[in-house]
């Protein structure tokens, strides 16, 4: 159970890191917008919903291994460990001190604050304090830093502003704000300036070598970063790095390193040679291609008008095709002849005439009419009688122009 604390003992007050909240703002219009976006689409909030259970019966089983093999720190198992806890969650001004569980993790340096429902606790993972062995300064940086997130609610809307943190490079800036919020609440909170980076020198080097690290030269370590390729890095990182943490929490370390937009201004320019040169180059090879083909789709639409259904043929063209017409339907009207005298069937639409062309003029395309694209039509009567036509110079069948030729099957001679 979660020790209660009396609203008198709250205390230590501290502010957030600056672009934390700003960064929430986006991070919560982002994720409105992909859920809207993903409400509009049954199957994707069906998806949505899907991924969402999954991960909280994710979550469940975690908290159940926590619960049931991670040691439950309290007034009978390592009750100075609990006291502390107790103590720096009333400094926070916590109105109950949240579990705490202590976890074997094969060597990690690290410690985590989670919550199930309305039950919020930290796991401190035996490692990071044994680490810390007597260092108590360094010991309560890593539980005041879990402290901090529970204070200042990083736990609390989780799945609200869950779309909105897969944002490349939003989330992550969100959740490094976040992390330099709480280290000024574990720095806050033990006390101890000194002792605070010392906590976090043990996170980078362990407990052997943490506390003799020279943290100036650490600091100045964040030139090596200072590149286009590592400002990436960093900017897609949800944890800032450990040289940045120190010098946040003792500025005065940070004294000598220029600040520089070196880094900054590279990594603008790779991202804009990864997105946005490929971007213009497709824009451009997409105009280049409809240059290209522009004038041939315009060429085959005059085409189409001219031979479709109220097109025309240019007037120099009228002669030429009104001959070739006259011509093709003569050779339609002989295959028409030979059909009847061979089979003695007469045919009588354009289907029927089409197949009997493709029997007597093996491999020569069937003729289409010039000026509308077409076949040319054909209607017939069960007396014998065929009448083939051309839709003519205004393309359109049934009006004065069409060219007609008449064939009487009945009296083609045996």
């Amino acid at each position: 159970m979660e020790s209660a604390i009396a609203p008198s003992e709250r205390g230590v007050e501290v502010e957030r890191w600056p672009s934390e909240l700003p960064l929430f703002a986006l991070v919560l219009a982002a994720s409105l917008g992909l859920w809207l976006l993903l409400a509009l689409t049954i199957l994707g909030l069906v998806y949505a919903v899907l991924i969402g259970v999954l991960l909280f019966f994710a979550h469940v089983a975690f908290v159940t291994h926590l619960r049931g093999s991670a040691i439950k720190i309290g007034p009978e198992q390592f009750p100075e460990l609990h006291a502390r806890v107790v103590e720096l969650a009333r400094r926070a001004g916590l109105a109950r001190a949240p579990d705490a569980y202590l976890l074997q993790a094969g060597g990690s340096l690290n410690a985590l604050a989670t919550k199930l429902f309305r039950g919020r606790m930290i796991v401190l993972f035996s490692d990071l304090l044994e680490a810390c062995g007597e260092d108590h300064a360094a010991r309560d940086l890593v539980i005041g830093h879990e402290l901090g997130h529970l204070r200042s609610g990083h736990l609390d809307w989780h799945l609200l502003i869950a779309p909105g943190m897969l944002v490349p490079f939003l989330g992550a800036a969100y959740s490094r704000a976040r992390e330099f919020t709480c280290d000024r609440w574990g720095a806050a909170l033990c006390g101890d300036r000194a002792g605070a980076t010392r906590g976090l020198a043990i996170l980078a080097a362990g407990g052997v070598h943490g506390p003799r690290v020279n943290l100036r030269s650490f600091v100045e370590q964040q030139r090596d970063l200072d590149t286009g390729w590592m400002t990436l890095g960093r900017w897609l990182s949800g944890y800032p790095p450990l040289a940045a943490r120190v010098a946040a929490i003792e500025s005065s370390l940070a004294t000598g390193v220029p600040v520089s937009t070196r880094g900054p201004v590279r990594a603008i320019l790779i991202l804009a040679a990864v997105v946005l040169v490929p971007t213009v180059a497709a824009m451009g090879a997409a105009a280049l291609w409809m240059a290209t083909l522009g004038p041939l789709m315009s060429g085959a639409a005059e085409a189409s008008d001219a031979g479709g259904a109220g097109g025309f043929v240019p007037v120099e063209d009228v002669a030429a095709a009104r001959e070739r017409a006259v011509r093709e339907l003569g050779e339609l009207a002989a295959v028409a002849r030979e059909q009847q005298r061979a089979t003695g069937v007469a045919a009588l639409d354009d289907d029927q005439l089409f197949a009997a062309w493709t029997v007597l003029r093996p491999g020569i395309d069937y003729p289409v009419d010039p000026f509308d694209g077409q076949r040319y039509g054909v209607y017939g009567s069960e007396e014998g009688r065929l009448t083939l036509f051309s839709s003519g110079p205004d393309g359109e069948a049934g009006t004065d122009d069409d060219l007609e030729v008449e064939v009487d099957l009945a009296a083609v001679p045996d």
